[in-house]
């Protein structure tokens, strides 16, 4: 049997921003011989400020035992338009040949098993308008067994004939055929047939790290894992658990008996019975029972359901449900059998592999596995029928590591599943989690989520910490069960699912990792990212964006006694017109389920009239920023429970009962919360506007510039006065940059005159094609820079002068070191200029110095253009000149800097992690050779530390003296922060010497 080159990798090497107004469409009303309400419907009429409760008698028309999930629920939409039937065709896998080279090797070697693909392919799109999970699930597996059955029948047929044994593969309509080279070409001859691939024998890699076994859990007493996606929030704060969803994986298997897994395999009956009928497949070893090769399967089962009994808690969604397909054995997997497992999971059959039942399919499936690499189509078949049975797929986005773009594996580069890399515990990503984009483009990974450390249950009884984005992905189906099990009519909805993951993620930008030339197709600029796609996951954004909250209806707990044949229940159903903005009529529904949410439920219509009164009072007023005064998207809500959120533009309106005291909160994400109290009269309206102030740190630097004046051989303590003026800790790092060239401003006191130089009429005009570079051009002196004497230089068009040639000719934006050069350069501003477009690049030789000028030229793709200019002294001292930079952005990722041999200085970067360019028009910045500042000041102590809000501290700073000074050093000393308005602040330290060495000797030196 041929092995794949590529690696199948079960993964073990070894997180909100904003809420989605969630609308569920109509559900199919229960059969009534399950559940049967008294009265049919609930109405009543209740004054502003009042409440009334109601009672509702639930039957059980059925002859079974039921148990009831109650659930609020909007009043159903209207019909929509008839819409156009949807398109979801499956696809056939992509190979280069008819016959499969591999499978030509295995053949030249006598009989093989191999795989034998119809090119007729069936569509599945009618399936997403079914709303039933039984009959959708019924859909998908008929059509798919019944296309088969006819697109195979003469094929079929011809093996009959021939008495040649085949196991049909209806999910990809293929076949399963063992023969020799004669039938092999045979078969592909054969009109219907479309390809022949051999049954891939796929090397799972082997377990590459175990960590040491540490859950660090929080003060809720769960795993570190589940504390950062908020999973236990979800637990206590919602009362979700995942009740009434089934998970599923397809892996190693599973130790169905491990005590934190053995309460949710759906095979559990209780009392010690199981029936591992439907809940377990093996095509691997043919087991009856689930089992496990290894401990990769039954870990990532326990990241998504487990609930160990004397354990922090580790499982995402602890109330759902298991099942489970082995698919692989330690180390290796087949086509054939994934194949089968995928089958499987969306038909389930008893162990003896008949009477498949696909209402008994996963509402989730997770893939901790993947190719080595991207690209490959394989198993695209399959992932489009699990979409479109309402299977919410979730795939590792592979173990390839990041040190290069588009390393992302499939099939998690697959547009209809979710990919989801993984993060440290300091949310940054693992060095061996995949990344995007895709090979045509798309960005992935969908998600991030803990993959280091994870903390789960191994295939003994026990525990392990392994790493990986295997243990990554299984957060992401863990979440989703949290998310349909809050609210059922998500249930099968990819999209409205993935809208809501994405949108609730916590978003990942500007990891400098990553903003090297080296990923410049990928950085993680915006949101989405190929680094991290939307974010790390949030289970408890998730959840409250998705879950249905009708403040004014209050329901009871859900009865936790079994409701026998024919037995009832009455229901205490409040309405409080105490939480409604004001008089109306307010409608919603009673959804009650009975065992299983995947059945349509009863739903029982409730309405609620407040009237109008002439004693009532109007609150108004507008919700704003109280530094900027933008409005702002604020949530109202009052003592009384009303809840309402500001229009576009700030602006909120409620009625109250008149003459009461009304304590009303204003909230936005990001500031600080604001309560007025305010009492008023009946039929007045009056105004309550809010002003909110931000929650941040805001760093504050004393001192611009501190001064340090040193007498020969002493040393001076000085202080770095940091304060905090913003409402929430501010943590900081202090460095002193390391800095051969000091930099003056002129826009700074004891900065440098002077301004723009005029290029002179015999200037060398340099005709740059865009992103072209100059050939060598003579200085005219020896122009020291760093430990070396230059006398020629080569002029980029996109700003930078280098004392080598070129490495690229093309705009790489970067902080330094630049990518367009390794040599030496000097960058007075490194941008993407078009000189194709006008202005003028020119050098020329003054009595200055030299003298290279970028004047009036566009930035690429833009009509802005740009004026800047270095002068290179022969002194060593470096001037850039700035006459027209206004129209400079940020976006534009320029960078101004030094490039030395073995070093760099940054000036300003807007490419990246450091100071922010801060240029204007008539700007001099003038670089001047010193002593390196680090062999001169030193930080004593408190380089890093956390300050709270409106609070200071002093930092000391040492300086001394380290020679003769024949001019004022200076170092900058770098304070960066988690104030997000001033991440990087500098002061710097300006060095002069106080009382002189006493005396000085000159040693002449005489160069021949």
């Amino acid at each position: 049997m041929m092995r794949r080159s590529t690696s199948l990798i079960l993964f073990i090497i070894a997180y909100l921003v904003s809420v989605l107004v969630f609308t569920p469409s109509t559900p199919v009303q229960a059969d009534p011989a399950t559940l049967s309400a008294t009265p049919t419907s609930l109405a009543a009429t209740v004054e502003l400020g009042d409440t009334a409760t109601l009672s509702l008698t639930i039957t059980n028309t059925s002859s079974n035992s039921l148990t009831l999930l109650l659930y609020a629920g909007y009043p159903p939409t209207a019909s929509p338009a008839r819409m156009a039937l949807p398109s979801l065709p499956v696809p056939l896998p992509q190979q280069a040949e008819r016959i499969d080279p591999a499978l030509q090797t295995e053949l030249a070697h006598g009989p093989t098993r191999f795989l034998v693909f119809f090119a007729d392919r069936p569509d599945l799109g009618a399936a997403l308008l079914i709303r039933d999970w039984a009959a959708r699930g019924e859909y998908v597996y008929h059509t798919l067994t019944e296309h088969a059955e006819r697109s195979q029948r003469a094929v079929r047929a011809m093996l009959d004939a021939a008495g040649i044994r085949y196991t049909p593969l209806w999910i990809v309509n293929a076949l399963l055929v063992e023969g020799d080279a004669t039938l092999a070409q045979a078969l592909a001859d054969h009109a219907d047939v479309a390809m022949l691939s051999a049954d891939h024998e796929l090397q799972v890699a082997p377990s590459a790290l175990t960590t040491a076994v540490s859950c660090s859990p929080s003060a809720n007493n769960v795993c570190w894992n589940i504390d950062r996606i908020r999973a236990d929030r979800v637990w206590r704060e919602f009362g979700v658990t995942g009740e009434g969803i089934t998970v599923a994986n397809i892996d190693s298997g599973v130790a169905y008996t491990h005590p934190a897994l053995v309460g949710q395999y759906r095979g559990n009956l209780g009392g010690g019975v199981f029936d591992h009928n439907y809940n377990w497949f093996d095509p691997v070893g043919n087991t009856t029972a689930p089992t496990a090769s290894g401990s990769h399967g039954t870990h990532v089962m326990g990241t998504m359901v487990s609930n160990p009994p004397d354990q922090p808690a580790m499982g995402v969604a602890p109330g759902a449900r298991w099942i489970a397909a082995r698919a692989c054995d330690t180390l290796n997997c087949t086509d054939s059998n994934i194949i089968a497992a995928a089958q499987w999971v969306l038909a389930p059959t008893d162990l003896n592999g008949n009477n498949p039942q696909p209402s008994r399919r996963p509402h989730i499936l997770n893939n901790s596995w993947a190719f080595s690499s991207g690209g490959n189509p394989i198993y695209t078949g399959y992932t489009a029928a699990w979409k479109a049975a309402g299977i919410f797929t979730t795939f590792a986005a592979g173990n390839t590591g990041n040190t290069t773009c588009s390393t992302i594996a499939s099939p998690g580069d697959y547009a209809d599943v979710v990919a989801v890399g993984a993060i440290k515990q300091d949310d940054r990503l693992a060095p061996f989690s995949a990344i995007g984009p895709t090979g045509d483009g798309r960005i992935k990974p969908d998600l991030v989520a803990p993959g280091v450390g994870i903390y789960s249950t191994d295939a003994s009884t026990g525990y392990i910490a392994l790493s990986g984005t295997s243990m990554a992905a299984p957060h992401v189906a863990g979440t989703v069960a949290l998310l349909w099990s809050a609210n059922p009519q998500l249930i099968g909805d990819y999209d409205g699912t993935y809208a809501l993951l994405t949108n609730t993620a916590f978003p990942i930008t500007g990891d400098t990792t990553f903003m090297g030339s080296t990923h410049s197709a990928c950085r993680p600029i915006g949101v989405p990212n190929n680094i991290y796609g939307y974010g790390r996951l949030d289970a408890f954004a998730a959840v409250a964006a998705a879950k249905v909250d009708i403040p004014w209806l209050t329901l009871p707990p859900t009865p936790t006694a079994t409701l026998t044949s024919s037995g009832n229940t009455t229901l205490s159903i409040t309405l409080d017109a105490r939480k409604v903005p004001g008089p109306g009529v307010y409608s919603a529904r009673l959804l009650i389920y009975a065992n299983n949410l995947t059945d349509p439920p009863l739903a029982v219509p409730i309405t609620m009239t407040v009237p109008p009164r002439p004693t009532h009072a109007t609150i108004t007023g507008t919700v704003t920023d109280s530094e900027t005064g933008r409005p702002l998207p604020a949530t109202i809500t009052t003592t009384d429970g009303v809840r309402l959120m500001t229009s576009p533009t700030g602006t909120y309106s409620l009625t109250v009962p008149g003459s009461s005291t009304q304590h009303v909160t204003a909230a936005a994400v990001g500031f600080v919360t604001q309560t007025q109290t305010i009492t008023p009269s009946n039929g007045s309206t009056s105004t309550l506007n809010f002003a909110l102030d931000p929650i941040r740190p805001r760093l504050t630097t004393l001192q611009d510039v501190i001064p340090a004046t040193v007498d020969f051989q002493q040393t001076v303590t000085l202080n770095l006065s940091l304060r905090n003026d913003g409402n929430a800790p501010l943590a900081y790092t202090v460095q002193i940059d390391n800095e051969p060239y000091g930099v003056w401003r002129s826009d700074e006191p004891d900065g440098p005159s002077g301004g723009w130089i005029d290029p002179p009429t015999g200037r060398q005009v340099l005709n740059l094609d865009d992103d072209g570079n100059s050939d060598a051009l003579d200085l005219g002196f020896d122009f020291p820079f760093g430990s070396t004497f230059y006398r020629q230089v080569y002029i980029g068009a996109n700003g930078i002068i280098a004392f080598a040639p070129f490495t690229t000719s093309y705009f790489i934006p970067s902080c330094f070191p630049l990518s367009e050069t390794t040599s030496a350069a000097i960058s007075p501003l490194h941008v993407d200029f078009n000189s194709l477009d006008g202005g003028e690049i020119s050098f020329a030789q003054v009595s200055s110095g030299a003298l290279i000028t970028w004047d009036d030229v566009p930035l690429y793709g833009t009509t802005r253009r740009l004026s800047v200019q270095a002068l290179l002294q022969p002194n060593g001292v470096i001037r850039f000149h700035y006459r027209n930079v206004a129209d400079l952005q940020p976006t534009d990722q320029a960078t101004i800097g030094l490039q030395f041999d073995d070093q760099s200085q940054h000036v300003a970067c807007d490419a990246g992690d450091e100071l922010p360019l801060d240029l204007s028009d008539g700007l001099v910045i003038e670089l001047r050779p010193q002593i390196n500042p680090r062999a001169w000041l030193n930080i004593v102590s408190g380089d890093s530390g956390t300050l709270a809000a409106s609070s200071q501290t002093d930092i000391p700073l040492t300086a001394r003296w380290v020679g003769p000074m024949y001019t004022t050093s200076q170092a900058r000393v770098q304070i960066r922060s988690n104030d997000p308005q001033k991440p990087v602040a500098t002061v710097r330290v300006q060095l002069n010497e106080g009382t002189p060495a006493p005396y000085q000797v000159f040693i002449p030196f005489v160069f021949r």
